[in-house]
């Protein structure tokens, strides 16, 4: 487990963004990720299919930190998969 990463298991759907919306903290500073919704999906169903695929989006959320895929105003953006 990486320490300097806390994942705060706060998803929640943002029907402004299409996407799932949850925060981490990286070194004392939270940032919020948003998981695109793919077509085809409902809100519902894309919510509960993120939650339980958590692991494989923590993954996914520490490589683009890393990759410092952050936008100006400190969120990320990654792009939902079926």
């Amino acid at each position: 487990m990486n320490q300097q990463l806390i994942f705060n298991h706060d998803y929640q759907f943002d029907e402004t963004y299409m996407a799932v919306r949850c925060s981490v903290l990286q070194g004392g500073l939270r940032n919020t990720v948003f998981i695109r919704m793919p077509e085809g999906w409902t809100a519902a169903a894309w919510l509960v299919q993120v939650r339980e695929d958590a692991f494989f989006w923590e993954d996914e959320i520490e490589l683009a930190l890393k990759r410092e895929q952050l936008d100006p105003d400190g969120n990320l953006w990654l792009d939902g998969s079926v």
